[in-house]
């Protein structure tokens, strides 16, 4: 579920999605949309309405211009995608509406999936993950607030007619409600759900708050749980639910997963871990926990230099032309993701840092560059040779694999 016009602040670590602060990426989603609508701020679209006009910025991989985009739609079923490259349910729904352009290539059918996001970082996502129909740029956001949606994905269905016949979601969009279209019937209730499938944007404030239970003035535990590897943090809690030793300990000890090399069989095994505190101290928290695990399993560490293969970031000849400069003058968050890094501004140690945890090998950087850029890198995550090639063709930046002596953490257990 992805969220629109509003601030999310999240602390969890699940599949590739990472967290930056030396060891964890702290996610921060800053999406702010605007737009101009002739139709009153009170208006909501209904199936049935005739569709407000398609007011673009650009129209990528069209045969048309934009101005004349509502003059080719006419007498055609238009499925409409909102849609983001940072939203992740957008993404898994990409190979699905894919499929479906292929089957109506040859019908008066057309798929406009729409983003307000910049057209460069539309562009490099699209070199690896291709999307079939048009894109439509709506940089103003004034399409998607012409359709009063709160949240992507969303997916509007325009009969030939020009009405909206559907509102619904991309995974419930399929052939059939389509044909319905194109037969000239009208679409029942049994062909599509209409409910929002969707995050509200609404402020948290207005949102209901669910009772919530007690929680413990102060709680450590430890436990074996099967896998799961999820967390969630802050200055005065830790929760993990089958998280490894390995991971936790990375944790505790502030060192990269990478950079941490476990001698103990307990390594692998998973354990959910809670801690509670009664104030923010993030440091004593980290104490604790460290000590706990020392208790527990009469762990140990030490630092050991190890010769390692790792990858040197550098600089080419196309950086200067690729690599763009942050227009704000401090790091700004930073949102990962599998297969993706976008930041509004990150310096080059920053992006090596999290490159690092996202593809599994330590990063180092040797550029030289100073300050901070703007971010939109996308690539296969489950391609490694996808990451060094996305680097170069949208960072400029050259990704070597080299042998150096890296300081490792060495942990080991007492079984």
């Amino acid at each position: 579920m992805c969220i629109k016009d509003w601030m999310i602040f999240e602390y969890k670590e699940h599949g590739m999605t990472q967290y930056f602060n030396r060891f964890a990426i702290f996610i921060l989603l800053v999406f702010s949309v605007y737009g101009i609508h002739a139709q009153d701020e009170t208006t909501v679209f209904k199936v049935g309405d005739m569709a407000p006009p398609f007011a673009l910025e650009a129209i990528l991989q069209a045969p048309v211009e934009t101005e004349k985009i509502q003059e080719h739609l006419k007498g055609k079923v238009v499925v409409v995608e909102f849609w983001a490259t940072w939203c992740g349910p957008c993404r898994k729904a990409i190979p699905h509406l894919n499929e479906l352009v292929k089957e109506f290539v040859s019908k008066p059918v057309q798929f406009l999936s729409v983003s307000n996001e910049e057209e460069w970082k539309v562009e490099n996502f699209l070199k690896v993950t291709p999307i079939s129909g048009w894109i439509g740029l709506d940089r103003d956001g004034s399409l998607l607030k012409a359709y009063r949606l709160k949240t992507i994905p969303q997916t509007v269905v325009i009969d030939q007619n020009g009405r909206i016949a559907a509102l619904t979601s991309p995974q419930l969009l399929n052939a059939d409600l389509i044909n319905t279209l194109l037969e000239g019937e009208p679409i029942t209730q049994d062909k599509v759900i209409t409910e929002s499938v969707g995050t509200k944007t609404d402020s948290p404030e207005k949102m209901k708050l669910k009772p919530q239970a007690v929680q413990p003035l102060f709680e450590l535990s430890i436990r074996p749980a099967p896998p799961s590897n999820s967390m969630r943090f802050s200055n005065s809690s830790f929760k993990a639910r089958g998280m490894t030793l390995h991971k936790i300990v990375s944790f505790a000890y502030d060192v990269s997963p990478v950079r941490l090399v476990a001698t103990t069989p307990l390594a692998d095994e998973t354990y959910a871990v809670s801690v509670n505190l009664p104030k923010n101290d993030r440091n004593a928290l980290k104490v604790l926990l460290r000590k706990s695990l020392e208790i527990t399993f009469g762990l140990k560490s030490f630092q050991e230099t190890r010769d390692t293969e790792v990858y040197v970031l550098k600089t080419s000849d196309e950086t200067t032309k690729l690599l763009r400069p942050s227009k704000h003058n401090s790091e700004m968050p930073i949102m990962s993701d599998d297969g993706q890094v976008s930041s509004q501004g990150a310096s080059i140690e920053t992006i090596c840092a999290v490159l690092e945890k996202m593809i599994g090998k330590v990063v180092l950087n040797e550029t030289d560059l100073k300050g901070f850029y703007e971010i939109a890198l996308y690539w296969k995550p489950d391609d490694s040779k996808s990451v060094v090639a996305a680097i170069k063709d949208q960072l400029g930046l050259d990704l070597k694999t080299e042998i150096k002596p890296i300081e490792m953490t060495v942990f080991e257990t007492i079984e």
